[in-house]
């Protein structure tokens, strides 16, 4: 029973600490769109990914050892189709962080404000953040979704999560639409940051 207790503990910890994380950068950056990076900026950027990618590790390492300490106490564990879609859920989060560094960050890092890149770059950027905010509250609502144990099927679980993504990517595509167009509509003018700068990101 303390094992199980230490496991929780860390387990919640790991997500916790990631999507405070998350939610404290992707406010921040919201508020810096329209300008390029600072070096302070760029330190921040690579402080958010190193904590998040720890806390993925954590996630898989503690929820492996959940699953197995569950598995032995009770084998119907394995059974709860709710266990299956958190899994699932936490895939998707590697998966699109894998994508993130292999893609979108090469093109955050060329140090243009991100209102002003290429409109495929900047919605295809938005989108793989929308996916990977959606995921990571998402597998936290899973962990404290009791009433679903045992009882909601993977499929409803996972249409919720479909459509999750659907509207928040749409509606996070039309925003930061609406604000390219207004950014773009105002006069040019010379911001202190643009001096200075080399690199812009968003993490996940």
């Amino acid at each position: 029973m303390l094992l199980k207790n230490a496991l929780t503990f860390c387990h919640l910890l790991a997500m916790a600490l990631a999507v405070g994380k998350m939610l404290d950068y992707d406010v921040r950056f919201l508020w810096t769109v329209h300008t390029r990076s600072t070096p302070q900026r760029l330190l921040d950027l690579e402080r958010t990914k190193s904590t998040m990618t720890l806390a993925l590790i954590a996630l898989w390492l503690s929820g492996a050892a959940l699953v197995y300490v569950g598995h032995t106490q009770n084998p119907a564990y394995l059974m709860n189709e709710k266990l299956w879609m958190k899994v699932f859920t936490v895939l998707v989060l590697t998966l699109n962080g894998w994508l993130m560094h292999r893609f979108a960050f090469p093109v955050l890092q060329r140090g243009h404000a991100f209102l002003e890149l290429p409109v495929f770059h900047m919605l295809g950027l938005t989108l793989f953040a929308t996916l990977s905010s959606v995921s990571w509250l998402y597998a936290s609502f899973l962990g404290i979704a009791r009433s679903w144990n045992h009882t909601a099927p993977f499929g409803f679980i996972l249409g919720v999560y479909a459509t999750l993504i659907l509207v928040a990517g749409g509606t996070a595509m039309l925003g930061i639409t609406l604000l390219r167009q207004i950014h773009m509509k105002r006069p040019p003018f010379s911001h202190p940051a643009d001096t200075d700068i080399e690199h812009a990101g968003c993490p996940h």
